[in-house]
């Protein structure tokens, strides 16, 4: 998995851990409705949906956002922030693993169905655009978060680091 993927879903986690206290900070939940709203322009515009076209898809792909935030969040909950490798049996150890493998067929599996519903509501073509412009969203953002400042995959000062060799980016 690319270390950009990974630092998105920390920040995920982290959200989450603030959701396990009940109650969202003003500034926690104001920066999560700002995320949606550029999520919306960010996607329209690169998917070049129409008005139509956004009014069906929106429905879907929100509902399918909210069922994988539901399967990431009980991640969460077994893979607690106190999780300690050293006062664990490996029994427990395997049992997690499979959870967590099993997750992440959950996972594919959710996405599978949702494109599949929205491929009744978008062209086919979009629908492939889509997986890219889900990635393309979460570099965005996270380059907004480094302030600007690009990715890893990039060469920086005093660095011989030439951009990632993989177009397409990682899989789901």
């Amino acid at each position: 998995m690319k270390p950009v993927v990974l630092v998105f879903l920390a920040l995920i986690f982290i959200g989450w851990d603030l959701e396990a206290q009940q109650e969202r900070s003003p500034r926690f939940q104001k920066a999560m409705e700002e995320m949606q709203a550029e999520r919306v322009s960010f996607l329209t515009s690169k998917l070049e949906l129409t008005v139509d076209e956004a009014q069906k898809f929106w429905p879907v792909y929100n509902e399918y956002l909210k069922k994988r935030e539901e399967i990431m969040f009980g991640r969460r909950e077994r893979f607690n922030k106190d999780f300690n490798p050293e006062q664990i049996s490996e029994e427990d150890m395997k049992r997690m693993l499979n959870e967590m493998l099993d997750q992440e067929i959950s996972l594919a599996e959710l996405k599978k169905e949702y494109y599949t519903k929205i491929q009744e509501v978008l062209p086919i073509k979009k629908v492939m655009r889509l997986q890219r412009a889900e990635q393309d969203f979460m570099n965005h953002m996270l380059n907004q978060i480094r302030g600007g400042k690009p990715g890893p995959d990039y060469k920086r000062e005093g660095q011989s680091r030439e951009p990632s060799k993989n177009p397409q980016g990682g899989g789901f």
